[in-house]
């Protein structure tokens, strides 16, 4: 063992297994799920033991390397380790605790999810650009390392990216293929509202759920969604707009509190798959979106199918949507938020 490297490999060793368990701590506790719940084969389970297993071989290699670390380089690998440890450290205790953020949106997004996933996600790319450090610490220790992992980070990251981008093309079940039912949900997940009417967008879910009601694919609609300031819910202005295409009231159930699609999950796995009353549920949305709706569910264990709305977008929408879901996948997977 090279002594003069042990104290900081020890270091980035220690905190690297301490941001594992926030890690689950952040995916299972802040979620409220028992540990007895933990399935290792869910990829976003699999991606940070896969990560920390290749920063130990990292680790241990340069533990028998027998050149020394500059100290130049070994204080650069403490102040990325540390922070990556931070930025976790604090989206945990922020969200454990219930931080108060103000009451607005980026992109649609609340700042109450946008700042711990942005957290979140420069955590995640510190660690990968920590385990791309070591190894290129193999072969160099001039400056140019520094620019080399950058580099070699942001290629891995584009992969990561646009194999989960291509992974979006799922659509989900199709509606033709469902038989008729009198046991059977269809909860449609909530979308933007302008002007207190559902966006294009958003009457897609809900004529796609008047379509299945008319064929008696489905016995009853769940609507989900809260509010932005100043607007009516999104579960409420879904409501007001079935009733325009002659959905009766009985037929449907309102919830008006979950602002995420992972909140939305939730609910149906507390509210609707425990109610005996139905032998299947159906979610509708779009087809971009149902990849991660089907991979939340996978995670908290809620049997469902995906049904996709008749809605199509532009090129250039349908491309924004996809970038933004991919985002969305991948900050699921590795933290199930």
């Amino acid at each position: 063992m090279n002594k003069n490297n042990s104290t900081i490999l020890i270091y980035i060793l220690t905190v690297s297994l301490l941001e594992l368990i926030l890690t689950f701590l952040i995916k299972y506790d802040l979620n409220l799920i028992s540990i007895k719940d933990f399935n290792f084969f869910y990829i976003g389970n699999i991606l940070p033991f896969s990560l920390e297993i290749v920063l130990f071989i990292f680790v241990l290699g340069q533990l028998l390397n027998k050149k020394t670390i500059l100290i130049s380089h070994q204080v650069a690998l403490f102040i990325v380790v540390t922070i990556s440890f931070g930025l976790l450290l604090s989206s945990y205790l922020v969200n454990k605790f219930g931080f108060n953020f103000p009451n607005e949106y980026i992109f649609n997004y609340p700042y109450s999810r946008v700042i711990p996933g942005a957290a979140l996600i420069i955590s995640f790319f510190l660690k990968l650009f920590l385990i791309t450090l070591l190894l290129n610490l193999f072969f160099n220790s001039s400056f140019i390392i520094y620019i080399k992992s950058l580099l070699t980070t942001l290629f891995i990251v584009l992969i990561a990216f646009l194999t989960i981008f291509t992974f979006t093309t799922k659509n989900g079940y199709s509606s033709a293929n469902l038989k008729p039912s009198n046991q059977t949900i269809a909860v449609v997940l909530g979308a933007a509202v302008w002007n207190d009417k559902p966006s294009t967008l958003f009457k897609g879910r809900i004529i796609k759920a008047e379509e299945l009601i008319k064929k008696k694919r489905i016995s009853n609609i769940q609507l989900t969604g809260s509010n932005a300031p100043g607007e009516i819910s999104e579960a409420k202005a879904a409501y007001n707009f079935a009733l325009s295409l002659g959905i009766k009231k009985h037929f449907m159930n309102i919830e008006e509190n979950t602002t995420t699609t992972t909140e939305q999950i939730k609910f149906i796995k507390n509210n609707v798959a425990s109610f005996r009353k139905y032998s299947s549920i159906i979610i509708i949305s779009d087809q971009f979106h149902l990849t991660r709706v089907l991979e939340i569910c996978k995670f908290f264990d809620v049997k469902a199918i995906g049904v996709a709305s008749d809605y199509t977008l532009t090129s250039e929408k349908l491309l924004y949507y996809r970038l933004r879901e991919s985002i969305a996948l991948l900050l699921f997977w590795l933290f199930a938020i």
